[in-house]
């Protein structure tokens, strides 16, 4: 197996469809990069980017595993505050969350 691969905790996805660019997520995950090296935690999340998630007009969109969240309407302001508290810390921001896959 991959070393990479077994350093992984977390992996995100996030919409790249024309809509979703249209709303920054490019701007989005870069934050969300630059956030991931500055915590050091750069080598433990995959970032992939996807074609439509189905949630059109409420991106852009991130969703986190293995967790299963989603968060939406993610703006590059909401990216260090999501970092520190869910992906260093642990606890979703809630406030922020859309819905969470079962299971």
């Amino acid at each position: 197996m991959n070393p990479r691969l077994k350093a992984l905790k977390k992996h995100i996805f996030y919409c790249g469809s024309e809509h979703c660019n249209g709303q920054d997520a490019e701007a989005v995950i870069d934050a969300f990069k630059e956030q991931f090296v500055e915590h050091g935690i750069h080598k433990e999340v995959k970032v992939n980017k996807t074609s439509c998630l189905g949630m059109c007009g409420n991106g852009p969109f991130i969703l986190v595993y293995p967790e299963g969240i989603w968060y939406y309407n993610v703006t590059v302001d909401d990216v260090p505050r999501i970092v520190e508290e869910h992906f260093v810390g642990k606890e979703p921001v809630e406030e922020l969350v859309l819905m969470r896959m079962e299971g």
